[in-house]
């Protein structure tokens, strides 16, 4: 089930963000993860994903504008999903909450998803979900 966060959900939210830093091996501070998680619900939507009572994914979002234009987007502002849950089905679902979501406020959204997985996994679940891969994201910790 999906379902959009609320307040008392922070301490869930916080951990899954962790879980999510820590997976791609990223140091963080307590009270910034802390303080991001209480962000991102005021942002714009965040949305759960729970099984069996227990939450564990999410999508938060923000919004984002566009220096060059000023156009308004609905943009990723943390994702993540615990392993063993994260199937295809899973991330799909989150996507179409996205859409929903962005198809309601009649906004365009842009997602990265930025994750230590091979881009053509992300680029697959993009295009399965009508979106446009039009970047590519490159990290270099030399």
């Amino acid at each position: 089930m999906i379902r959009q966060a609320e307040y008392n959900d922070l301490p869930e939210i916080t951990r899954l963000y962790r879980m999510g830093l820590t997976e791609l091996g990223m140091e963080y501070k307590d009270h910034l993860t802390e303080q991001k998680s209480e962000v991102c619900l005021h942002l714009a939507p965040c949305f759960l994903v729970v099984v069996g009572g227990n939450i564990v994914g999410l999508a938060g979002l923000t919004l984002i504008t566009a220096s060059h234009n000023g156009q308004v987007s609905l943009a990723d502002y943390m994702f993540f999903v615990e392993k063993k849950h994260r199937t295809l089905k899973t991330l799909n679902n989150l996507v179409r909450e996205i859409k929903a979501f962005a198809d309601e406020k009649d906004l365009p959204v842009r997602l990265e998803f930025i994750t230590n997985t091979e881009p053509k996994i992300r680029e697959r679940l993009f295009t399965m979900n009508g979106f446009k891969v039009s970047s590519v994201i490159g990290v270099y910790n030399g």
